[in-house]
């Protein structure tokens, strides 16, 4: 049997910041407020890119500090969730002393139940279980491209887009477009235009499928899947074309094609539209 003295010192190993609203972990025990260094709050920031076009949200955000870093080092505009109102309370006067109020803004409020759609950049320092629990909406209720960075403890079966070791980790994550399903590929390619029925399978980034067609399958080579950035190649009838593109919505993907060797291959354009089952299916 764990005794109470063994069980506070896993609670606090696996701390992370204002995470009393922690639900199924360790429930009789407080978690404490470990406030994150300023090397962490800087390296967080710096891994996501924050700049002026972005509002960072911080998911239990203690006593605003990385906020308020958002807004004084990087131009961005701030949101902290935090559940303890006193702690919210001591955020905005730290705001105010950093001369960021009219940038920022507090919460009180649990991060399971927050609204935070409008996140371009989402921090957090929580538990495991939390951040796992976080998941669904977080995949859900965001755009694709949005960049969650954690702080030591990332998501149990998601891959980071990147990892950083600088005093502590910081994991990278972002949020890919849904392109898992059938596809209409269109093709403008140096021999003319093609048609392609174009399949792919997801898990979070990692994608893999292909193209079929008569007589065959294309593979799409090199795929790869970054917010709502797609890339991939395929080989038809001996030449290499490489698709880049966005994900426009559930339902659009377009960019452009270049097919050929050397360094000026043949430019031309793609577009591909999803295949409703039982719509456009024949």
């Amino acid at each position: 049997m764990i005794n109470r003295i063994a069980v506070v010192a896993v609670a606090l190993l696996f701390a992370g910041s204002a995470l009393a609203a922690t639900p199924g972990a360790l429930p009789d025990i407080p978690t404490p407020y470990l406030p994150s260094t300023e090397i962490a709050v800087d390296e967080m920031l710096r891994l996501a890119g924050a700049g002026p076009d972005d509002l960072v949200v911080d998911l239990g955000s203690g006593d605003g500090r990385v906020v308020i870093a958002a807004a004084r080092d990087y131009g961005a505009r701030g949101l902290g969730i935090e559940l303890d109102p006193r702690l919210v309370a001591e955020s905005q006067a730290n705001a105010r002393q950093a001369g960021v109020a009219e940038r920022v803004a507090f919460r009180q409020g649990d991060v399971l139940a927050a609204e935070y759609r409008a996140a371009t950049v989402v921090t957090l320092y929580l538990l495991p279980n939390l951040v796992d629990k976080l998941k669904p909406r977080l995949l859900a209720e965001l755009k694709p491209g949005t960049r969650i960075v954690a702080h030591d403890y990332g998501f149990s079966d998601w891959k980071p887009d990147r990892s950083v070791v600088i005093s502590k980790t910081y994991h990278l994550y972002l949020v890919p477009a849904a392109v898992a399903g059938r596809w209409r590929l269109h093709a403008v390619l140096p021999e003319g235009e093609r048609e392609y029925d174009f399949d792919l399978e997801q898990r979070y980034q990692e994608i893999r499928g292909g193209a079929r067609v008569a007589g065959g399958y294309l593979p799409a080579f090199d795929a790869r899947l970054a917010g709502d950035r797609i890339a991939f190649v395929l080989v038809d009838n001996g030449t290499s074309h490489r698709f880049e593109g966005r994900v426009q919505g559930t339902l659009l993907m377009e960019g452009t094609v270049r097919s050929g060797a050397g360094r000026n291959p043949a430019a031309g354009s793609w577009r591909a539209t999803r295949v409703i089952r039982g719509a456009d299916e024949g």
